[in-house]
Order: C-alpha cells, then sequence, then structure tokens
C-alpha cells in the first residue's frame, strides 16, 4: 500500500484502505507500505480513483473527501489551484448533498451544477462555504420536488423519471439565450416554481417522453 506523512502525526494512505481492512481482520499486525515524500502525488492518486468511480455518487464522495482533505493540507491556497485534482466544481456540492443523503437523486440537478458552477480563485477554506450554501440551496429545492413528485404519485401517474421531468419542467436554462444567470438565483427560481408546480395539469403522456437518470440512485 501506498503511504504519506500525515499533515500532524502518523502516515495516511490514499490507496490501500481496503487491503489495510483486510490484513486487520486476518489478525496482521503490520503492512508493508511504500511512504511517498511528495503529497501531491497522493492527491493524483486520488483523483485517479475518482476517475474510475462507477457513478455519480462515488465521483462526487471522493471529490469531497479530498476537497476537505486539501482543506487540512493547504486550505490558504486558491480552489482553482486544485481544479486537476478535483474534476469539477459540481462534484464538490455534490459531495456535500450526498454526505447528508446517501440516496440523494444528485444525478437531477448535476446538469444544471456542471454548468453553472466553476472553481473559485477563493482559498479553500473560504470556497468550501460557497459550496455549502449551493448544497442547502439544493437540498430546500429539493424538498419541493419531492413534494410534487408524491402528488404525481397520488393521482396515480408512475415513471421512474418523475423527479427528472419535474426538474426540468422548472428549469428555466432551457430558455436562456447567452449568458446564465448565478447558480444562486436558478436554483431560488426553481425552488419558488416547484412550490408552484400545478400537478393537476399533468398527464401521463406528457411522462411518456421523459428520460434521463431514475429518481432512485442506490445508496
Amino acid at each position: 500500500m501506498i503511504a504519506i506523512t500525515a499533515p500532524k502525526e502518523g502516515f495516511w494512505t490514499p490507496n490501500g484502505r481496503h487491503r489495510l481492512a483486510a490484513m486487520r481482520r486476518l489478525g496482521a499486525k503490520a503492512i508493508t507500505a511504500l511512504v511517498v515524500p511528495k503529497r501531491e502525488i497522493a492527491w493524483q492518486i486520488l483523483a485517479l480513483n475518482t476517475e474510475k468511480a462507477h457513478n455519480l455518487r462515488e465521483r462526487s464522495l471522493e471529490v469531497i473527501r479530498i476537497y476537505k482533505g486539501l482543506i487540512d493540507e493547504d486550505g490558504a491556497r486558491p480552489e482553482t489551484d486544485f481544479a486537476y485534482y478535483l474534476e469539477e466544481a459540481a462534484l464538490v456540492t455534490l459531495g456535500l448533498c450526498y454526505e447528508k443523503k446517501g440516496n440523494f437523486a444528485g444525478g437531477a440537478y448535476a446538469p444544471i451544477l456542471r454548468r453553472l458552477e466553476t472553481f473559485s480563485d477563493e482559498p479553500l477554506k473560504r470556497a468550501i462555504g460557497v459550496h455549502e450554501k449551493h448544497a442547502a440551496l439544493v437540498f430546500k429545492l429539493d424538498e419541493h420536488v419531492a413534494d410534487a413528485v408524491a402528488k404525481l404519485k397520488a393521482r396515480g401517474l408512475m415513471s421512474p423519471y418523475l423527479r427528472t421531468f419535474v426538474v426540468a419542467r422548472i428549469n428555466p436554462l432551457r430558455w436562456i439565450k447567452g449568458d446564465p444567470p448565478p447558480l444562486e438565483e436558478v436554483l431560488t427560481t426553481m425552488r419558488d416554481r416547484a412550490a408552484r408546480f400545478n400537478t393537476e395539469k399533468i398527464k401521463q403522456e406528457d411522462l411518456a417522453a421523459a428520460g434521463g437518470v431514475p429518481d432512485e440512485e442506490p445508496a
């Protein structure tokens, strides 16, 4: 396994925790490790792990893990310096959402976040606050979307893409040409539209063409 010196004490591994856990279960008292002196290599290894993640949830959780590690390691550097390791700004916000709720339906909101979120020139320890604010807005929006989905189901309308359908209907970006509004403005507009969403006007045939990401994602 690969190890680097931890910021405070001991060692930390960017790759090998499953092997370490397996050895402990087998009763091992020691394990061979390759100690890497440059911590930047550890972030590169984690970035490769993120690329191998099988779904949005795994990628987002890996990115937020990297992000929080970077804050401890070098939180004064600007977020843009770590764009290579973090891949997409949207994954940071989605990672916070998945940390709070493991089965969060992030796929419904990922296209909006990807279009509007960019890495900041602010230091990591301040930039994380912006992502936390965005995550809170997404959760507020999702509460109203979930309510609309429940009303559609109560009327007997069924589809594995109900949440994606509602999000698409309230998304103002599909009508905007040129530069879009800031993310916070878009999420607030969508929240207000979701709160006023008239489920009585929706018919089963309206859902027939719905597609995208299923509402339920594996935890």
